[in-house]
């Protein structure tokens, strides 16, 4: 069966469904395109402290490629900040010390959504929605010539002019030479600050550190004031003690003023011990070694006694060690003996 052609049908209807296809198309591509129907994407929040000229449907930067887009800017009025909203690709992933910042896109003044920082578990998108917001502060908004302005005309609102015509007069009076003096100083000044700014990671390395210190102070202070609680207890009871331990230091003295008081009364009579036994050690040092060979000899000589025994009027001792005997003191040991005895 041959298909009608269009002119055969109605044109009514062929047109109706014309144009039914082609909104649903470009409703389609719309919702694709804009919405992200059928993407895999996840919504995330920030909250910053102005609009920037940020509008939905800006764009969402991770390092210069499209990521996402803005899908709402609400402003907070109870606390007077800015809540945004933007949806980023499934396939990206954000650590939980994300950065958000709106940027500049071009010198027609067009605004993007930039985001940084280190990709670290948890991911933004394995957590729950209400806990993806950036808090404000890492956030940040761009800095524009209306705000510059604004700002410069309320310092400039602020400045004291009679206090800056005085200055001018004061500058207007000095000389060439002083002029000389003072260009040197403000260079010097410029060169101070420079320093200073140089050295700002290191001052705010040192800040950082006296917050440390004064973080630690205060853990210890629970310790401080349990040392503090304990020493005082110490010295209530030291000074419940006071009267025992003024008797007992009291008898200590005493006892030491009476050794002093003996020591000082023996003290010649020691004095006069220790001259005699100077002389006595000094009269029988020259005869040291007779008295050493004497003490010798007269051991072995003496140790016979324990043996000695008699009969009748006889007593009868076995001397030993008696040392080398010549004859003639045999000759005279047997004049001296009892002429019964020499037979």
């Amino acid at each position: 069966m041959a298909m009608k052609s269009f002119r055969d049908r109605n044109r009514v209807t062929v047109g109706l469904v014309s144009a039914g296809t082609l909104i649903a198309l470009v409703v389609s591509v719309y919702l694709v395109g804009t919405r992200g129907l059928l993407q895999d994407r996840y919504t995330v929040s920030g909250v910053f402290a102005a609009t920037g000229n940020l509008r939905s449907g800006d764009e969402v930067r991770v390092a210069g490629v499209r990521v996402g887009e803005v899908t709402s800017v609400e402003p907070d009025h109870r606390r007077g900040h800015v809540v945004v909203r933007w949806k980023v690709d499934g396939e990206v992933d954000l650590g939980p010390a994300t950065r958000a910042e709106i940027k500049v896109a071009n010198v027609l003044g067009g605004r993007y959504l930039r985001l940084s920082g280190p990709v670290a578990e948890p991911h933004l998108a394995d957590m729950p929605e209400d806990e993806r917001r950036i808090p404000l502060e890492r956030t940040g908004v761009p800095t524009t010539i209306n705000t510059v302005l604004d700002d410069s005309a309320r310092t400039v609102s602020k400045l004291d002019t009679g206090a800056i015509n005085k200055i001018v007069a004061e500058l207007n009076g000095i000389g060439d030479e002083d002029r000389g003096r003072l260009g040197r100083a403000l260079s010097n000044l410029a060169k101070l600050a420079d320093t200073v700014n140089e050295s700002e990671p290191q001052i705010k390395e040192l800040l950082d550190n006296g917050d440390r210190v004064l973080k630690l102070a205060r853990a210890k202070d629970a310790e401080l004031s349990r040392l503090l609680t304990n020493v005082q207890i110490m010295l209530d009871e030291l000074r419940k003690r006071r009267a025992e331990l003024a008797a007992f230091l009291g008898s200590g003295n005493r006892t030491v003023e009476t050794l002093t008081r003996v020591i000082d009364r023996q003290q010649e009579k020691l004095l006069s011990l220790l001259a005699d036994l100077r002389g006595t050690l000094g009269t029988l040092r020259p005869a040291t070694g007779d008295f050493n060979t004497l003490l010798a000899w007269a051991g072995p000589t003496l140790s016979g006694l324990s043996g000695s025994g008699g009969k009748g009027p006889w007593l009868e001792v076995l001397a030993t060690g008696l040392g080398p005997l010549s004859p003639q003191d045999l000759a005279g040991l047997a004049e001296l003996a009892p002429k019964e005895a020499r037979r």
